[in-house]
């Protein structure tokens, strides 16, 4: 039997052709449009058809390099509608990066918008392999339509590169039975969407979070979405009155620049908040609630196991806690003999269910490491309490979350260990109460050097999309080693917290009410 995850799209252009599914914000007022679910299919259609012509077809894989606009709605759901895999790729990327992605993917065609038409060519050139670089107006012109292809269950329609701290990035590969059975229990049992409502998404469709929350979730319910390409908190508090938004996906940084807008009218019209992504800090969520008039909730879940617990209402508002595990979602806390640990005591956090991705694209020994017993390994150590509420209270891996935006230290490591300064370096993350997390780069410089923060900050920006790149760091004549000759990050973060690294901030560093995303 086949599964197509672009049916979430079809079915609501059938069922509810002249129903607005996206109002495209655009940069500005002057630029807003909206568009029916029936024009957003009929782009898809469109999409999917021009592809075809281009020899994309089931087992394909596409790139998708576009801020959120109808435009990216339109190519996303076109590629799935011919059976090729999405790759979507941050607009923050580096052209290195881009590149890898698209050697790595196998990618036949890079989609892309006008304003990273260079990007997109400098990503091709350097992959080392044919790719078409296309303009998504491009993609939606003729009049050839293809309809969904059926698709195996087990087929991927969505690849989410993520990587540990160590080691080159991973392809999630995520399958269209997966993307269509959490989309609907997410819809039904935990967020209650409905067609009267209006979802602002602010967040990036590009990311596993955006694409689920202020895409395929609202599609599925019939709902609205405010589509806002880059975040503004001012902007948004306005839209949210403007266009009656009811529910509001976000990440804590999104939520502290809220808190800090002047008083004035409350939305309206919301109901509740959902913040995912990075840690929340209490006293942000607090201001938040304060500044918007609703609760703020927490979700948990990572790229290979997105939301696997949720703190949604009915259920009690906790601080702190990510909520119970979703419908057919299971949620295990365990020690390092991977035996279950009591209630309130701290373990890994292994989750299994129809949330999973299927595996790491050509990486079978990686996809072996993280899963046992058809459970995911999370890195996280987390805890439940007596009301089967979870809490996720630290990390195993040294991931850095700074605004929402992952950063794996061994990106950033690399990309300044090529500098001819720098003798060695690790990259840690910092609390900041902005943030989450703020990056900061330790170095030892080469004997007879002296590498200025404005240098390796300069070398960095070539070399790593923004949200990769430290906004401190700090000179040590040597890192601190264990037996194994391991670099000690425990240690490191102690002298971060007693003082005896001495930061030096970049002219990056500065906290403002707008967040770039």
């Amino acid at each position: 039997m086949g599964v197509q995850v672009g049916q979430i799209l079809r079915q609501a252009a059938l069922r509810a052709p002249s129903a607005i599914g996206v109002l495209d914000a655009g940069r500005d007022t002057a630029s807003q449009r909206s568009f029916t679910y029936a024009e957003l299919d009929l782009w898809a259609r469109q999409v999917a058809a021009e592809l075809a012509q281009r020899g994309v077809g089931p087992g394909s894989r596409v790139g998708l390099l576009a801020e959120s606009s109808a435009h990216f709605v339109a190519s996303w759901f076109g590629i799935v509608y011919c059976g090729a895999a999405v790759v979507p790729m941050s607009i923050l990327s580096a052209a290195p990066e881009v590149a890898f992605r698209l050697q790595h993917a196998a990618c036949t065609v890079l989609a892309h918008d006008d304003a990273r038409a260079s990007l997109a060519a400098d990503g091709c050139a350097q992959a080392g392999v044919k790719v078409q670089a296309v303009p998504l107006s491009t993609l939606v012109r003729g009049d050839a339509v293809l309809s969904p292809l059926d698709m195996s269950p087990e087929a991927t329609a969505l690849l989410l590169y993520t990587s540990g701290t160590t080691g080159k990035a991973k392809g999630a590969a995520i399958s269209h039975a997966s993307l269509m059975l959490h989309t609907s229990v997410l819809v039904h049992h935990t967020l209650g969407l409905h067609e009267h409502d209006v979802v602002l998404g602010v967040l990036p469709l590009t990311h596993s979070y955006g694409c689920r929350m202020a895409m395929l979730a609202p599609f599925f319910a019939l709902a609205r979405v405010v589509l806002v390409p880059r975040f503004s908190a001012e902007r948004t508090l306005r839209l949210m009155n403007e266009e009656g938004v009811t529910w509001l996906p976000a990440v804590p940084t999104m939520l502290a620049a809220w808190a800090e807008q002047a008083m004035g009218d409350k939305p309206r019209h919301l109901r509740w908040v959902l913040s995912a992504g990075a840690p929340l800090p209490e006293e942000i969520a607090r201001r938040a609630e304060a500044r918007l008039g609703v609760e703020v909730r927490q979700g948990y879940g990572m790229t290979e196991a997105t939301f696997s617990t949720m703190n949604a209402p009915p259920d009690e508002r906790v601080f702190g806690s990510v909520g119970r595990p979703v419908w057919g979602v299971e949620v295990r806390v365990v020690d390092d003999a991977g035996d279950e640990v009591v209630q309130g005591e701290r373990g890994e956090v292994l989750a299994r269910g129809h949330n999973l991705m299927t595996h790491y694209l050509f990486d079978a020994e990686a996809t072996q490491e993280v899963t046992s017993d058809g459970f995911m390994h999370s890195g996280d150590i987390g805890c439940f309490d007596a009301q089967g509420r979870l809490a996720i209270v630290d990390r195993i891996k040294d991931l850095v979350i700074r605004g929402g935006h992952n950063v794996y230290p061994s990106e950033v490591e690399d990309a300044l260990a090529a500098h001819p300064a720098v003798a060695e370096v690790a990259v840690i993350g910092r609390p900041d109460a902005y943030y989450g997390e703020e990056v900061v780069a330790v170095i030892v410089p080469r004997a007879g050097s002296e590498p200025t923060v404005e240098a390796l900050d300069e070398w960095a920006a070539e070399r790593l999309s923004r949200t990769k790149l430290p906004r401190e760091y700090a000179f040590v004549s040597a890192l601190p080693l264990g037996p194994s000759g391991k670099v000690q990050k425990r240690s490191l973060r102690a002298w971060l917290a007693d003082g005896t690294l001495q930061i030096v901030e970049t002219g990056r560093a500065q906290k403002t009410g707008t967040v770039r995303t």
